[in-house]
This record gives structure tokens, C-alpha cells and sequence, in this order.
């Protein structure tokens, strides 16, 4: 009896491509048992599949997955989203896989993104089926496999479901919570279609995720092997604290990457993560928490300082400058500079500037997520909090500043 699997197509706001990915879906019909879509019945296309609508308007997409898993029938579940197009032959490739991994539970493609100009950028995975730990080597997840046109094993949700204070990052949370216990395999002849959807991306949860489920579960020497961890322990532990300090930064949470920045010093002074450590306070606007480590003491030359503090004077005269426009009121000339002050500098004071600016044009939205992008960089800067928290309060946001917060400082 051939295999079938209940696709969970999970409505993400843009309903622009739900033609493409019913289509498809179409194409692979026989061996498709049903379809749970968790949107409104009327979004959804002419079809003869057979579609149950959930009729939810949520997003939390991790809490959309849980409604989907209650109504799922059959073994494998196919998970995308509404905007993941798959090939014709797409279902049947997964099962194809079974063949030569028959203990998997978790499969995946490849992937083209494309973005709303049309643009396509192929990604080829690795099989992670015999070397799945390698992710936590990468002090990361989502390089390794996409979070959609996933098939999985309905009996791997039986004891767990997703973390819905994960939101849209659930499932990455999901794999490292239950890596364990996931067996992986990358169906290496297929490419589903991600057309771009996102218009913001919070990268506090992968961050979250990365120190919850790696960075704190396990040793070092296991995250970093290839480390001289017997020859010289102090390097090898600077390395990695400042290797940890870069995946953070990466996710542009600067307060925890410079926490492993320091600890790195501390192991062993380098002037590599000296120079780390000085551009993320500077990032965070933190001017002179900068400027305090440009001295000979640090192992700096004075050629060194004098251009690094010239550097830095440079960005805070920037700062100043369009602080003081908006102080006058002279809110377009400083949209017209904001283009090209980011050009040279995108630390936090730049979006907090920007968020004022839309806050005084009247674009909450805008100024909210400018505002947010000030918070993830520099959550310490209470002007900076202020905004983002009365803008909020606004938009009736305030449950999910209170979480941003939590999430960085934890």
C-alpha cells in the first residue's frame, strides 16, 4: 500500500501565492490523504483535494502547527507553509528516501528562495542522517535544513508538541529540544520553492534558541573539538568563547555576544576579540565603553587608537548631528541622511533615530520595528526601551516587549 501524508499548509499572512502552492499540491495528489490548512475557507483556491479549513487568525505560528497536529490522520506529515511551492514529484522523492534510510523521521530538500523581485537563490543542504550533531558545531540550526516542505513522522509529536513561546522559530526549537531522538535525511534530488514572505525578521529567538539548546547543554570541547584543548586550554577556551561571541553578534544580540567577547579576553587577551568586543559597544552605542579599551595596556599601538577613536568620533558626530535634526523638527532632511548614514554605521542609535522618525510621520508599524531592531542590539539603553515600550502600548504590543526583554536578558 503506497504511503500517504496529511499536509499542514500553515497561513503566514501573505496569501499571494496560495494558487502556486495548491497547484502543486495538486500535482502530487495521490499521495496526499488531506489537507489542513489553517486559514479562512474562503482564502482557499478551487481544488479538488481534499481541504479541512481550520478558519484560524493567529501569528503564532507555532500555536497554528499545534491546531494542525490535532487534525492530522495520517503517519506523515507534511509540513509547509503558504508560501512554499513544491515540484511535481515532490511527496514522492520524501518517500523515495525511506528506501535507503528507512529509520528516518524527519526529511528534507533543498531549497530556492525567491524573492518578490523575482530573484532565485539555490540552497543545497548536507545530509545530516549520520552527522546530525554537526549543527551544534555550527552554533546554529536553521544553515542546516528550511523550516518548510519538511516530512516528519506523525509519532515524533506524540509526547511533544511545539513551543509556542517560540512563535515562528518553533521549529528549530523543536529539532535541537528533541535532536536526540530525530533521525534526520535530506531527500538530496528535490527543491521545494520559498518564495519571500517576511518583512521582519526577530533574530532575539534564534539567539534564544542558540543558548538554550547549545550553547548551555553542552561542553565546550564537544561543540569545538577541533580546538588544542590539551596543548594550550586557555587559547582553546578564548577561541571558543569568541566563536560563541560571533554566532550571538551574527543574530544581532550584542548584549549576551559581548558577555563571551570579555570571557574570551579574560582566557586569553587577543587583540582579534579585542577589536570584536570595541565594534559591538560601538553597535550598541555604547561610545565610550568603547573608547575605555583603546589604550596600550589592551596591546593596542597608538596608530591603532588614534584611527579607532577617530573611527568612533566619526559615528557619534553622525549621531549627534541627525539627533539634532529631529530636535528641530527637521524630521525629512533627517530621513534623507538616515540613507546614508547607514551605508557607513547600523547600530542600534541609527534605528532608534529611524524609529523616531516614523513614529512623527505616523507610521506606528514602521517606528515599532525600527524601535525593536534598537531593543535586540542595545536592551540596556533606557531612551531606546521607552520608545519601543510606548510605541507599543500603542499598537497593544506591550506582552511582546515584555518577551523581547526576557528572551535577550535571560
Amino acid at each position: 500500500m503506497e504511503q500517504k501524508v496529511s499536509v499542514c499548509v500553515i497561513e503566514r499572512g501573505s496569501k499571494d501565492y496560495l494558487e502556486k502552492v495548491f497547484s502543486a499540491l495538486e500535482e502530487n495528489e495521490e499521495f496526499i490523504e488531506e489537507v489542513i490548512y489553517t486559514g479562512k475557507e474562503e482564502d482557499i483556491p478551487d481544488t479538488d483535494l481534499d481541504v479541512k479549513s481550520l478558519n484560524l487568525s493567529s501569528e503564532n505560528q507555532a500555536f497554528l502547527r499545534n491546531q494542525a497536529l490535532k487534525h492530522v490522520n495520517a503517519d506523515w506529515i507534511l509540513w509547509i507553509d503558504t508560501a512554499t511551492e513544491l515540484e511535481d514529484s515532490t511527496i514522492e522523492e520524501l518517500f523515495d528516501i525511506l528506501e535507503e534510510y528507512p529509520d528516518a523521521n524527519l526529511i528534507y530538500t533543498n531549497a530556492v528562495k525567491i524573492t518578490k523581485d523575482g530573484e532565485e537563490n539555490v540552497i543545497n543542504y548536507d545530509n545530516l542522517y549520520e552527522n546530525k550533531y554537526i549543527v551544534l558545531q555550527g552554533l546554529t540550526v536553521d544553515k542546516y535544513f528550511p523550516e518548510w516542505g519538511i516530512l516528519t513522522k506523525k509519532e515524533i509529536f506524540n509526547e511533544n508538541q511545539f513551543n509556542e513561546d517560540f512563535k515562528e522559530y518553533e521549529f528549530y526549537e523543536f529539532f535541537l529540544k528533541n535532536l536526540q531522538n530525530l533521525k534526520p535525511a535530506l531527500s538530496d534530488l528535490s527543491f521545494i520553492n520559498f518564495y519571500e514572505a517576511k518583512t521582519f525578521i526577530d533574530t532575539s529567538y534564534m539567539s534564544k534558541i542558540l543558548r538554550d539548546f547549545i550553547i548551555d547543554r553542552y561542553p565546550f570541547e564537544k561543540l569545538f573539538p577541533h580546538l588544542s584543548w590539551d596543548e594550550n586550554k586557555e587559547v582553546a577556551q578564548s577561541t571558543a568563547y569568541t566563536m560563541v561571541g560571533d554566532a550571538l553578534a551574527n543574530y544581532h544580540d550584542l548584549y549576551n555576544a559581548t558577555d563571551y567577547y570579555r570571557k574570551a579576553l579574560l582566557s586569553f587577551h587577543n587583540k582579534h576579540t579585542l577589536t570584536k568586543l570595541i565594534k559591538s559597544y560601538v553597535d550598541m552605542g555604547l561610545f565610550e565603553n568603547a573608547k575605555q579599551l583603546l589604550s596600550s595596556e589592551q596591546g593596542l599601538t597608538e596608530e591603532e587608537i588614534k584611527s579607532t577613536k577617530q573611527d568612533i568620533e566619526k559615528i557619534e558626530k553622525l549621531i549627534k548631528g541627525l539627533e539634532k535634526g529631529v530636535e528641530e523638527g527637521k524630521i525629512d532632511e533627517v530621513l534623507y541622511a538616515l540613507n546614508d548614514v547607514i551605508d557607513i554605521y547600523q547600530g542600534a542609535p541609527v534605528y532608534n533615530i529611524a524609529g523616531v522618525v516614523q513614529f512623527y510621520r505616523g507610521d506606528l508599524e514602521g517606528a515599532y520595528r525600527f524601535f525593536y531592531k534598537a531593543v535586540i542590539l542595545n536592551p540596556l539603553e533606557e531612551d531606546i526601551l521607552r520608545n519601543l515600550t510606548d510605541v507599543a502600548k500603542q499598537l497593544g504590543k506591550e506582552e511582546d516587549v515584555i518577551s523581547l526583554v526576557k528572551r535577550l536578558l535571560d
